[in-house]
């Protein structure tokens, strides 16, 4: 997922926005742009099967939609089992 042909590059890349009265805040731990797609990897200690980190992600892929009219895709990485895992 990790292609040499990025456009740009973000590490801990913060942000926040308002939607039906309501402020959502986030850190996504690595974005990588490329011309016509961008793939968000966020870095979680170990369990990556866990329901809460997909709904984490799924707002974060909602958010970097709407701001770059690009297709993004979304990855939770185990640091310690080293697993990486497409949502």
């Amino acid at each position: 997922i990790i292609d040499k042909d990025y456009v740009n590059i973000y590490r801990e890349y913060e942000f926040k926005y308002m939607e039906d009265d309501k402020e959502y805040r986030g850190v996504i731990d690595l974005m990588l742009e490329y011309k016509d797609y961008i793939n968000i990897i966020d870095y979680k200690l170990k369990n990556v099967e866990d329901p809460l980190y997909i709904k984490q992600l799924d707002g974060y892929k909602k958010y970097i939609e709407r701001i770059s009219n690009k297709k993004v895709f979304v990855y939770l990485y185990s640091i310690i089992d080293g697993k990486l895992k497409k949502i």
